[in-house]
């Protein structure tokens, strides 16, 4: 699940920036090794249809919605070497969440020819920022301190912010921060209700894997069942960290979730179903996108950019045509913040994988 899921669960709650659902997911999701994507595009179509989503995203770094240039920044870490000319005005950006996205590119990327724009966000009053500015001096060798990290992840009294910092750590890979990922794991935030805690559990499991840890792979997969209708977010999250890590063990578990009945007793909402289909497009595995393109063409625009993610992960001829078509105005692609999500979704499945 890429970095948008992340930044979405802990930036939307603290109404920094509302981002699109996993653009790339876990940092930059791993790829499937199975199928490239694209893979029935010649080499000129498939630069075309990269040039044009590149080109979109290039001028939505300039929207005048915040969401839409985080989202826009975020989806450029397909293209590095475009991103690079944007982000120190991103850095510098008014809007928080745009320089914690903007931050994290930095690490992700490891441009360190950008560390001096960095340092000063290091010191910021949001934690959010804060840590994303220490992920980035870490990740390009400045030497920053990751036990800061760690204090965020055990002690901030956010259970947003330990999410995001729980991240960060695994994005790291440093084997030496599991043992605060083990503390923060058997700790309670006062204030946070039992959705929050769930979306950290699966968030410092998830990180815990990275660095090592298989066996918490099964808290994640056991936060696919939501308990109550507030939960669900969680689980759309676990669908999503599934699919980046690759676990093909999860696969038939993923599939019936799609066709399983909510805590309320109705069919799972469409936010569920299309991050089984991305998840399972993350892995490699065959995924149905029938529901997804009928919602990119004519749904209502949460569902058009959740579903341009999905075709995003998956990567297939079909999905990319319908991102084309989505992009060129074909379809429903008529907001800036589906033509971001759409974009930077296109740019995935038409980049090696």
């Amino acid at each position: 699940m890429g970095m948008a899921v992340r930044v979405a669960v802990v930036l939307v709650a603290a109404g920094m920036v509302g981002l699109t659902v996993g653009c790339t997911g876990g940092g930059g999701a791993a790829r499937p090794a199975q199928m490239p994507a694209g893979s029935s595009l010649n080499a000129v179509d498939r630069s075309r249809a990269r040039e044009a989503a590149i080109a979109v995203l290039l001028e939505l770094t300039q929207s005048e919605d915040p969401q839409v240039r985080a989202n826009a920044i975020e989806g450029l870490l397909a293209a590095p070497a475009r991103l690079e000319t944007v982000l120190p005005a991103a850095l510098a950006d008014p809007n928080a969440g745009v320089r914690t996205v903007a931050a994290m590119a930095v690490g992700k990327a490891r441009m360190g020819g950008l560390i001096e724009a960095v340092r000063p966000l290091a010191k910021e009053e949001s934690p959010f920022v804060k840590a994303a500015a220490l992920f980035a001096l870490r990740r390009c060798g400045d030497g920053a301190n990751p036990t800061a990290l760690g204090a965020m992840v055990t002690g901030d009294p956010s259970a947003r912010v330990r999410a995001h910092a729980a991240y960060l750590l695994g994005e790291l890979g440093e084997k030496g921060t599991s043992a605060m990922l083990r503390e923060a794991a058997q700790l309670q935030v006062t204030r946070a209700n039992g959705a929050e805690m769930k979306v950290l559990g699966v968030q410092i499991a998830e990180a815990l894997v990275k660095l090592g840890d298989e066996s918490q792979i099964h808290t994640i997969r056991a936060a696919l069942y939501p308990a109550t209708a507030e939960e669900l977010d969680a689980t759309v999250l676990a669908a999503q960290v599934l699919g980046g890590l690759q676990d093909r063990a999860s696969e038939g578990q993923l599939r019936n979730l799609a066709s399983m009945q909510d805590p309320s007793g109705r069919s799972m909402p469409v936010e569920v179903r299309l991050a089984v289909v991305g998840a399972l497009g993350s892995m490699g595995a065959s995924a149905p996108i029938d529901e997804a393109v009928g919602l990119l063409a004519a749904g209502p625009e949460p569902a058009q950019i959740q579903s341009a993610w999905a075709l995003g992960q998956v990567g297939s001829a079909g999905a990319v045509a319908a991102l084309e078509a989505g992009l060129s105005g074909g379809s429903g692609a008529t907001t800036e913040r589906v033509r971001v999500a759409t974009a930077s979704a296109l740019l995935r499945a038409t980049g090696a994988r």
